[in-house]
């Protein structure tokens, strides 16, 4: 049996850590990737718990750097080989790593596959002269977990069927983890990942074990392989298992069971195409601890996409109540669809923010302290775990926009928007102003003017402006009857329906939809 020796990669770009890592067939060559940290903060970490033999770091990385490292595990650790990875500019920074006792350095430009294992093979030749502890056994288990590994990062494994049979003898597989991004700090998480391990290893479903893959960052994630007729006790077993967890530890811990499926070489597509979406809903879902596959909430209908032009065109008409309130009512509708896109969600946030701040600047509104705070709340943007903390964020800056444009003492009002999300997702229904007000517990009267002034317009021109918009959509993306559009979008007499859509655009709704058709034969 082949010896191997515990090797650390240290570099701040996920994208060269993944290169290097597959720059060699490692364990051919005698060497195990044990483990990979993107500063010199984490390396330390994974010093104390892995004993590695060998470090390759980078110089400069965020937190801690390499050349800090480089002290501190010499100091500490002096029988660990240390090999610097930089770039012709960090020369002073690699003269300081050889005064702390780095056994080598390579730049980048010549990090090839052959060049970078004769440093390999010299250092460790040194070593075995010099120090009594060598390198670790080979084993089936490290065989299969290196395999499961490169499965994960789309790369093909190489690995007799024989073994993962041996290991993983049913026909069906699960991806089941947590996902640990949201939690305290890493502390916690480590600590959280403790006692999950001690559930999962009191796990007792007949016919199934459960492989921990460990190179999984911010979360814990296993593979387990289980006869398919014990499916149902299994998901019922991780479920109750995630409950307990959760409930001790609350907020910030999402629990996910994946996509079953039957064949060990579909890991990797399973992981990226499955398990990653279901990892990324957490932003919009932060009270639904536990995400599985086949029980996922019910998706809303599709938002149209928000007009930024619109909206500059209501603040030059200065109906800044209404241009903020349609906006937080779409961004609340947004974030019930846990699929959309998570950076195109805080795109519009953060353009929404530019778009407002740079508008009210050419309209002469004094805007200092806006542009003080505007890169601030880019960064809570950009930082926020949840769609709502996101939101909240926009919020604020409202709060700000509005005592600018209007006074401190006609900030926006959150009701407007609360209103006109519940006018957005019901227009198709006989709604009311008195069904509405009786809703949000005004008086109707009171409504009809607060909605008004408030809004620019009245209740029931808004609600007939938002049907006909979706009317027009209808007309121009279907071939649905007029009647059956009159009737989807809330109106039950045709004839009213399209008095009001000739009174709003001009043409009824059959010369519209044939005046877009023609116009569309012609592009």
């Amino acid at each position: 049996m082949k010896s191997l020796w515990k090797v650390i990669v240290v570099d701040d770009e996920l994208l060269v850590r993944q290169g290097i890592k597959h720059l060699l067939n490692w364990e051919r060559e005698g060497y195990r990737i044990a483990g990979e940290a993107s500063n010199g903060m984490e390396a330390l970490d994974l010093v104390r718990e892995l004993k590695p033999h060998l470090i390759l770091t980078d110089i400069v990385m965020p937190v801690m750097g390499g050349e800090e490292l480089v002290r501190i595990v010499k100091e500490r650790y002096p029988e660990i080989e240390i090999i610097v990875l930089s770039s012709f500019s960090e020369f002073d920074y690699v003269r300081s790593t050889f005064q702390s006792g780095v056994a080598d350095y390579i730049l980048k430009p010549k990090l090839e596959a052959d060049y970078l294992l004769s440093v390999l093979n010299r250092t460790t030749a040194k070593m075995a002269a010099f120090h009594t502890e060598g390198p670790e056994e080979r084993s089936a288990d490290r065989s299969l977990e290196l395999a499961v590994e490169k499965l994960l990062t789309g790369y093909e494994a190489e690995i007799d069927p024989e073994l993962v049979r041996a290991k993983l003898p049913s026909p069906r597989f699960l991806l089941f983890g947590a996902e640990m991004k949201k939690a305290e700090d890493t502390e916690a998480k480590k600590r959280f990942a403790a006692e999950l391990e001690k559930k999962m290893d009191r796990l007792d479903i007949e016919r199934t074990v459960h492989l921990r893959l460990k190179q999984v960052a911010d979360g814990a994630l296993y593979l387990l392989n289980f006869d398919p007729k014990y499916e149902g006790e299994l998901l019922l077993a991780l479920r109750r298992l995630a409950q307990d967890l959760v409930t001790e530890r609350g907020r910030g811990i999402h629990f996910l069971i994946g996509q079953g499926f039957s064949d060990f070489y579909q890991l990797g597509e399973v992981y990226r195409e499955h398990y990653t979406k279901l990892a990324r809903y957490c932003f919009y879902l932060p009270d639904r601890l536990i995400l599985e596959h086949n029980h996922l909430p019910n998706r809303p209908d599709p938002s149209p996409g928000f007009d930024l032009g619109e909206l500059t065109e209501l603040l030059k008409r200065k109906q800044f109540v209404k241009a903020f309130a349609d906006f937080q009512a779409d961004m609340s509708r947004r974030a019930k669809d846990y699929t959309a896109d998570i950076f195109e969600f805080k795109s519009l946030l953060g353009n929404f923010i530019f778009n407002v701040t740079t508008t009210l600047g050419k309209m002469k509104f004094e805007i200092g302290p806006l542009e003080k705070t505007k890169y601030d709340f880019f960064r809570a943007i950009d930082e926020a775990a949840y769609a709502s903390e996101a939101i909240s964020v926009v919020d604020r800056f409202l709060a700000e926009a509005g005592t600018i444009v209007e006074g401190p003492q006609q900030q926006v009002n959150p009701n407007m928007a609360n209103l006109l999300e519940y006018i957005h997702e019901h227009y198709a229904e006989p709604i009311t102003l008195a069904e509405v007000a009786r809703k949000f517990h005004f008086n109707a009267s009171y409504l009809s003017s607060y909605f008004a002034s408030h809004n620019g317009e009245g209740f029931n021109e808004y609600l007939n402006r938002i049907r006909l918009e979706k009317a027009k959509e209808r007309l121009l993306t279907t071939d649905d009857a007029i009647a059956d559009i009159s009737e989807g979008v809330g109106y039950s007499d045709q004839s009213y329906f399209t008095k009001v859509f000739k009174k709003m655009t001009g043409v009824s709704p059959s010369r519209y939809r044939r005046q877009h058709a023609a116009e569309m034969r012609k592009l």
